[in-house]
């Protein structure tokens, strides 16, 4: 499995240095870059060997300089060595690019050192990118490139293998057991009809006639059954409603065939664990909601034997009591694509004690915080509707187009919580708004670290007090039960120049 990733000068990455756990969640806004990571590692670990014919401009950041995406394993893979040479332990692969002088592609090993064992490299351990535009039609079909194909590929070798190595034997015997069915097939059932026997005749006879001159024979052999890889021939057809009726496996709609994509994905990772590793984007598509979980907890347990880094715009497939396996990007134009980095805090075992706790301050709204591009913190649902109508009303920002979500934190300590939480992941885009009237344990400082850090603004003593005294009205009641319709009321009547100039500084936030 993959320890750690180092990617330089590759499309929108300046350089990052990324390290995954055996189930990884790629998060950020839209082109931020979090599909160029997994493209990345298809460069080093897909398919095939990257050669300079892969060597093209948009590859490049800066195209002076040179493409260096490094990357490093947990263990040694032991590659076998030929003709009595000892194994080769790859503990790192490396892979350079370059546009000048020359066009190069360069892939060593353990730090700078020329391989030549690819192929046994690439059966021990190989990446499977699934991108978001699934070519299903493809994907479900055998061939070397796909991963039904490949498990259809493994499946003739282990039983060549059971053959003793001897392939020949194998087809003859295949041969053999298959010949009633290709007579039955093959029979000339007909006098007057077109059978696979008059078909076969007369092709082979044009083929004489045309080859009339040639200097070698040529006799060609029609077989309904592939003897060379017979696995090939494998379709998948699917039965609904009627058991009786099937539809070939292209021919249903997206949504299940991308469940039938799904389903050889889980397949193939559990009898495939350890070998492979999953680049998968966005594998929410055309799932709904219940099925979305269930494939997220199906990443959970396959990920004890393989490697899954995925990415998703998605809140099912983001579970905060396993914060440490989230990855999250941004971009900005002076450092192309960066990742927050996280706290040591941010652990499993910590996890596991805060597992009660992370369950009652999360729902799928506060789940937002891991997708969003900034966020606001607020105490309560009062605050939330205040400031969202002030936004959208009187400054006219649109809070979706930008991507600011506004958290209702369930009250001060909620606000500790997750400021805390998002300052613990790296996170620098988020801002907290909180009352100073209830005298709540600040223990680690959170709330004073904010206003020190100018991400944070405290009212004395709470929202409805402060802004009654700054408007010289008694129209808000901190004391109410209801709070929410009076605020929006209040948000909605103030002028936008009576706004406190004190909250200013959720503008400038905003940006």
């Amino acid at each position: 499995m993959i320890k750690s990733i180092l990617i330089e000068n590759f499309r929108s990455i300046q350089s990052l240095f990324i390290k995954p756990r055996n189930l990884t969640a790629i998060l950020g806004p839209n082109s931020t870059g979090k599909t160029n990571v997994l493209k990345a590692i298809d460069l080093v670990l897909g398919e095939g060997w990257t050669t300079k014919a892969k060597v093209a401009r948009e590859l490049f950041n800066d195209p002076n300089e040179d493409i260096n995406i490094e990357i490093e394993f947990n263990l040694p893979i032991m590659v076998p060595g030929n003709g009595g040479y000892p194994p080769t332990p790859v503990s790192s692969i490396k892979l350079n690019m370059s546009l000048y002088p020359d066009l190069t592609a360069k892939t060593t090993i353990n730090n700078g050192v020329t391989f030549y064992g690819q192929e046994k490299f690439k059966k021990l351990c190989h990446f499977i990118y699934i991108p978001s535009e699934r070519n299903l039609n493809s994907e479900l079909r055998v061939s070397q490139w796909t991963m039904l194909g490949k498990m259809m590929k493994l499946i003739y070798e282990n039983y060549i293998s059971h053959f003793e190595n001897d392939e020949n034997r194998l087809k003859q015997e295949f041969k053999i057991k298959m010949k009633p069915a290709k007579d039955f097939l093959e029979n000339d059932f007909s006098e007057n009809e077109v059978t696979f026997k008059k078909f076969s005749e007369k092709f082979k006879q044009k083929c004489d006639e045309n080859s009339a001159g040639l200097a070698s024979d040529f006799n060609p052999v029609l077989d309904i059954y592939n003897i060379n890889w017979f696995y090939k021939t494998l379709q998948i057809h699917i039965s609904e409603d009627n058991p009786d009726l099937h539809f070939d496996s292209t021919e249903v709609g997206a949504g299940m065939q991308n469940l039938l994509m799904i389903s050889i994905f889980q397949t193939y990772s559990e009898l495939m664990g350890g070998k492979v590793i999953f680049g998968i984007e966005e594998p929410e598509i055309y799932l709904y909601p219940q099925a979305q979980r269930s494939l997220y907890k199906s990443f959970q347990n396959l990920s004890e034997k393989t490697q899954i880094l995925y990415t998703t715009h998605n809140p099912n497939f983001v579970d905060p009591q396993r914060a440490y396996e989230i990855e999250m990007l941004q971009k900005n134009k002076k450092d192309g694509t960066y990742n927050f980095e996280k706290s040591d805090f941010i652990n499993e075992l910590e996890a596991d004690k805060q597992r009660f706790k992370i369950y009652s301050h999360f729902n799928t709204e506060r789940n937002e915080i891991f997708f969003a591009k900034k966020i606001l913190f607020v105490e309560g649902e009062s605050d939330k509707i205040f400031y969202q109508t002030i936004l959208e009303t009187k400054w006219g920002i649109d809070i979706d187009r930008i991507g600011l979500s506004i958290i209702d934190c369930n009250g001060k300590g909620g606000v500790i919580y997750f400021s805390g939480l998002c300052s613990a992941l790296g996170m620098n885009n988020y801002f907290s708004i909180w009352d100073s009237d209830d005298e709540l344990e600040d223990k680690y400082k959170v709330l004073s670290n904010l206003i020190k850090n100018s991400r944070g603004l405290e009212l004395s003593p709470n929202l409805e007090s402060f802004l009654n005294e700054k408007s010289g009205t008694e129209k808000l009641n901190p004391n109410s039960k209801d709070k929410i319709k009076p605020a929006y009321n209040y948000a909605l009547s103030i002028e936008k120049e009576s706004i406190p100039k004190e909250f200013e500084v959720i503008k400038e936030f905003i940006g």
